[in-house]
């Protein structure tokens, strides 16, 4: 897929633009093998170290965490792989299953646990509801017996900190799993040089601001986004909340943004944003690059949902902006 969408409307004003906002992973950075991958190694080894389950096969697999993203509500992967073990154990209290293959063959599936939760809103909040209401009042009890939220997060977090980083990122060395840190499987999609030096710049990500710094340390983006325009989870907001992107314009003070992610929540960010007061104090467009997992596979559903840009990739955007920049009677679209 090597085209460029933007809604003609837009067109015109791009050249204005005086601020450029980015999400992180699967943006600038390449997860499906260190987030992506603690997601599904912390539940398998949550499920076969608390509850006992023999390991006869995955339970979730890297494919199925993207049915999560497009529920909504789960831009923070900690509260994902909360919902998944959470989602696992209301399975085992009630089907009793001894391995890991028969937990997982036992209804309802992946895709019918996350459409409930789309349609419900999305986010852990409505995962943990839907998983209440499948269990009797015997089985609540078994699966609040089974199910601690801290531990989940710690463990995802030793898998991707490993040895080497679990203190400089989290504070603590870890105690349960003892790895290479998943980070350094992280590959670099952005060119820096692309990023424009003429625009402000800012981050609005679901990372902690100790594992930020460490991205663009490693997309050697450190100069060209500079922690007075990041905004994190520590900053009292997290995605899809529209109040990220105004706690972004008042760091930065900008007039015209362009906001680029790669999920459902970043699309609703934006829109969260515009139903603001005070949002009318600077525009916002949204920008969706398909360089995530599977993204290319929900091309339509990001138009339909009403992104103002849809692109293959950061670099192919930032690109395409660079020329319209230039020569705002471009018409490329």
């Amino acid at each position: 897929m090597s085209e460029l969408f933007i809604r003609q409307e837009i067109l015109k004003n791009l050249p204005s633009l005086d601020c450029l906002l980015f999400d992180m992973d699967g943006v600038l950075l390449d997860v499906s093998q260190s987030f992506r991958a603690a997601i599904v190694d912390t539940t398998q080894f949550y499920l076969k170290e608390q509850l006992g389950l023999e390991e006869t096969g995955n339970l979730i697999e890297p494919g199925e965490i993207e049915l999560f993203k497009f529920a909504g509500g789960f831009n923070d992967d900690w509260d994902l792989t909360n919902a998944a073990v959470a989602f696992l154990i209301g399975k085992w209290a009630q089907s009793g299953a001894k391995d890991t293959k028969s937990l997982r063959e036992f209804g309802p599936d992946w895709r019918e646990f996350t459409s409930t939760i789309k349609r419900k809103g999305g986010g852990l909040q409505q995962a943990e509801g839907f998983v209440l209401e499948m269990l009797r009042p015997s089985e609540r009890r078994e699966f609040a017996r089974a199910w601690n939220a801290k531990l989940v997060t710690r463990l995802f977090q030793e898998f991707y900190g490993g040895d080497a980083e679990c203190r400089d990122l989290y504070g603590f060395d870890p105690e349960y799993v003892h790895v290479e840190g998943y980070f350094r499987r992280e590959t670099v999609m952005v060119k820096p040089e692309l990023v424009p030096s003429n625009l402000k710049t800012g981050l609005i990500t679901g990372r902690a601001r100790a594992e930020a710094k460490l991205g663009l340390q490693h997309a050697r983006l450190t100069n060209k986004i500079p922690e007075n325009g990041w905004v994190v989870p520590d900053s009292g907001f997290k995605k899809p909340d529209g109040r990220t992107l105004m706690l972004a314009r008042e760091k930065l003070d900008f007039k015209m943004g362009l906001y680029i992610g790669d999920i459902m929540d970043d699309l609703q960010t934006v829109f969260n944003y515009r139903e603001l007061k005070g949002s009318g104090k600077a525009r916002i467009y949204s920008a969706i690059v398909l360089s995530g997992p599977s993204g290319a596979a929900h091309k339509r559903e990001f138009l339909e949902a009403g992104a103002d840009i849809v692109a293959p990739d950061v670099n192919f955007l930032l690109e395409a902006l660079g020329n319209i920049i230039k020569n705002p009677q471009s018409k490329r679209a």
